[in-house]
């Protein structure tokens, strides 16, 4: 049998071999469910860092490839024929993005955090007041039923007065600074935490696992930075070599159209929020809401989450300004739908632009379907990796229709009962 008669029967042997390699496969992983899911796990925090690394290059290459493009322009045409000069830019732009996403970080958090603090201690500082709206609405709302409020009060006042009697005589006190918190936390509740030192011992390994990943994460990201054009020509190598062509170049276009989906709705995602979140703080203070930058932190956050994000962080902030003023939460929510509908409409659209081409049903179901199997991460990024599935979809189906010679626009087939084929 001549060499070239043998390729049929090995590319069956092949094909055969690897059905039943797939089969053995899904056969041990349904009924050893329990086995592959914790091995799963052992390898998502093994390679943890690596994600996390991979996610801070995707947030740090806009601005890497600005900054590389920059130096680029006003580098001398001469030098940039040596490869070496190529690869120093690109060592300095990554340095410069990482210390710019540094600074603007600490300049956020130097910001933030004090007044976020200040708020907090003068919430604390304010439930005594409460404390006072509270009982007031009680002995209103039980009024007709003496017996029911003499045992109900009686009940909360001693429960109110121990509060009260805790916040100032313990709390209020050690919470005047900052380093007269850490000492009180030092030398009064850790040592007091005897039956939860396992529970705190486990919480600070895990502060220290999670340090160390991300410092391995920022020197991971850096890796992938310096090295992305190397990964990307890997990647097209391995692609074209195991596929036709055709469907080489279709995969890589659709890759390309889903990174552009991803880092559009995610940074034009991001920007928009800080927007959002510095608009809340300057309006805040204009109309004298309460705890101003807390809010401000609340609502800069859960903007991220499309749809419900709003509705998700005006609840909380509408019920702590409703125990000060319920007068100041009707302004509030007014001004929440305001700066929602800006949002919506104006400033979100200049910045994602239709970077999604997702209809709102679809933003709907994809929140609801992610955030459902991944919690606060599937919210944030069901939308697009929606988008990315819709469009994949999409392209399938016009590629589908072309070959059969029919129409491709949905505004074609609606109304139309009778056949499509086309002479």
């Amino acid at each position: 049998m001549k060499r070239n008669d043998r390729h049929p029967y090995l590319s069956a042997g092949l094909t055969a071999f690897a059905v039943i390699a797939a089969s053995l496969l899904l056969f041990f992983a349904l009924f050893h469910m329990r086995e592959v899911t914790g091995f799963l796990s052992t390898l998502g925090a093994i390679l943890r860092p690596i994600f996390m690394g991979a996610v801070i290059a995707f947030l740090l290459l806009p601005i890497h490839r600005n900054i590389y493009r920059f130096f680029v322009a006003i580098t001398a045409d001469k030098r940039m024929e040596d490869n070496r000069s190529h690869s120093f830019l690109n060592f300095v732009a990554i340095i410069l993005s990482l210390l710019l996403a540094f600074f603007l970080f600490y300049l956020l958090l130097a910001m933030v955090v004090p007044q976020v603090y200040d708020s907090v201690v003068g919430l604390i500082q304010a439930i005594p007041d409460y404390i006072e709206v509270v009982q007031l609405w009680l002995q209103t709302f039980f009024e007709d039923n003496p017996d029911i409020q003499a045992s109900v009060m009686s009940i909360y006042s001693s429960a109110a007065a121990s509060l009260e009697q805790w916040l100032n005589s313990d709390v209020l006190p050690n919470l005047e600074s900052v380093s007269t918190t850490f000492q009180w936390v030092r030398t009064t509740i850790l040592p007091n935490l005897t039956g939860v030192v396992a529970g705190v011992s486990g919480m600070l390994v895990g502060f220290l696992v999670l340090v160390k990943d991300l410092i391995i994460a920022v020197i991971v990201s850096v890796y992938l930075l310096a090295r992305k054009d190397i990964f990307a020509a890997q990647s097209k190598k391995i692609v074209y070599s195991l596929f036709r062509t055709d469907i080489a170049d279709l995969l890589v276009e659709e890759t390309r159209n889903a990174y552009k989906i991803m880092s559009g709705f995610i940074n034009g995602k991001l920007l928009d929020s800080l927007i959002i979140g510095i608009i809340c703080l300057i309006c805040c203070n204009i109309f004298k809401f309460p705890y101003p930058a807390l809010i401000a932190v609340i609502i800069g956050v859960t903007n991220i989450i499309p749809f419900f994000g709003p509705f998700i962080g005006a609840i909380p902030c509408g019920l702590l300004i409703f125990l000060v003023n319920p007068l100041q939460a009707v302004y509030f929510a007014i001004f929440i739908l305001a700066l929602q509908q800006f949002d919506g409409n104006i400033l979100g659209p200049k910045i994602l632009g239709d970077s999604t081409g997702l209809a709102s049903f679809w933003v709907l179901f994809s929140i609801l379907l992610f955030g459902g199997l991944f919690g606060f991460a599937g919210m944030v990024l069901g939308v697009p990796v929606f988008a990315m599935i819709y469009s994949v979809v999409s392209r399938t189906v016009a590629y589908g229709l072309r070959s059969r010679n029919l129409p491709v626009e949905t505004e074609d087939y609606m109304g139309r009962t009778g056949p499509m084929s086309q002479s």
